[in-house]
């Protein structure tokens, strides 16, 4: 275990955050990181938000934790509540008091993030990150939004390492700027296979710590959707510009392009649209077999149902026949559907607006008979993949 120190920060004009990450590790040389942080317009940074963005780049790695800043005493707990490390600011103050009041999305302009814009109220705020290199595809098509976009080089430090969460610090890092009360990520059903259980963890709709620490309450807007789901809501919503953000997911010869591409035209398909954007030839080779990758698999039955068993088999090899004889001997409606059970514990308030908006796009809660298939499905999957049936 090390130690890790925040210090030197520096805030430009609000336009551009600058701080130094110092890891001492017992018997070895410091390692110093200068990170920064700039944002496309001027926004307000507390030391709150300062400290909570730079607790998502801990995660559980070290021991104590030391921020040259003032800071909240509270907001401290909670980020040794959330790292297990023993944490302390330079100074004390108090927290910015206040009211907050409407939404926030992390916004990477991909299919489930822009479904979720699609069924959350017009005035929510986006908030885009731009980790350059390779994720530049993505930021060509997300600023044609009205998007605050943090530019920053933490992922070229091994601090991304340490915890998912620093894919949501430019919400964080706007907290107190837009002071939204829910925040939400494009998470959708497939990305767990703990999702098809009767009783899944997500449903319970907790707030992960540092964004609950920031001030805000989880609202997964399209966690109760398939990718096939989104792309109703998009095809509906979206349809001019669906194929701009397939070109923004991945580069061609990537699984996950060609895998989208698929999906987009059955979809569009069956719902009688005609979406223009370049098409990618197949891989020569599925980049996965089944039983490997959960996700794809539950896609792959979709693909069987709708496309064909040889469409399937373009996006995953090895797909045993007993899995394309269950595909077509189902009907598969749910994955056009919404699963009640993942929106059980969404906020109450906000849940007549995401019904009303999910009706809109066309989507409705299971039926019977999608209970039936799901249940199917579930029971198929778990012979390859570790699902929990009770």
């Amino acid at each position: 275990m090390a130690d890790i120190r925040f210090d030197r920060v520096e805030i430009k004009d609000w336009r551009k955050l600058i701080i130094r990450a110092t890891i001492n590790e017992r018997g070895a040389r410091d390692t110093s990181y200068d990170l920064w942080f700039e944002f496309s317009e001027p926004i307000f940074v507390s030391n709150e938000s300062i400290g909570v963005a730079m607790s998502t780049l801990c995660g559980r790695s070290y021991d104590n934790i030391f921020f040259d800043l003032p800071m909240d005493p509270e907001t401290v707990l909670e980020i040794a509540h959330f790292t297990s490390a023993s944490v302390s600011s330079s100074e004390v103050q108090c927290k910015i008091p206040g009211k907050r009041s409407g939404h926030l999305l992390s916004f990477s302009g991909g299919f489930d993030s822009l479904a979720a814009k699609a069924l959350m109220p017009v005035d929510t705020k986006l908030v885009s990150m731009d980790f350059g290199g390779r994720f530049a595809r993505e930021s060509r098509f997300f600023n044609t939004f009205d998007t605050l976009t943090v530019t920053t080089n933490v992922v070229d430090t091994p601090l991304r390492y340490n915890s998912w969460s620093f894919m949501g610090i430019g919400a964080i890092l706007a907290s107190d700027h837009f002071r939204a009360e829910y925040h939400t990520f494009g998470s959708i059903l497939e990305a767990g296979a703990d999702n098809l259980r009767l009783a899944p963890e997500a449903a319970k709709n907790n707030t992960f710590a540092p964004f609950a620490a920031a001030g805000y309450l989880n609202a997964p807007f399209v966690l109760g959707l398939t990718e096939v789901g989104t792309l109703v809501v998009l095809a509906r919503h979206y349809p001019q510009i669906l194929g701009d953000s397939l070109e923004s997911l991945a580069t061609a010869g990537e699984e996950k392009r060609y895998r989208k591409q698929v999906l987009t035209e059955l979809v569009s398909n069956r719902l009688g649209l005609q979406i223009d954007y370049p098409k990618v030839a197949k891989r020569s080779t599925p980049h996965f077999s089944f039983g490997t990758n959960f996700a794809l698999d539950f896609l792959s039955l979709y693909v069987i149902k709708h496309g064909s068993p040889e469409l399937a088999a373009e996006l995953v090899s090895g797909i045993p026949s007993e899995v394309v004889d269950r595909a077509n001997e189902l009907e598969m409606s749910f994955y056009e559907n919404a699963n009640p059970t993942l929106y059980q514990n969404f906020p109450r308030s906000q849940f007549g607006g995401l019904a009303g908006r999910l009706a809109e796009s066309g989507i409705s809660f299971y039926t019977e008979r999608d209970w039936s298939d799901f249940a199917a499905v579930r029971a198929l999957l778990s012979k390859y993949h570790q699902i929990v049936l009770a």
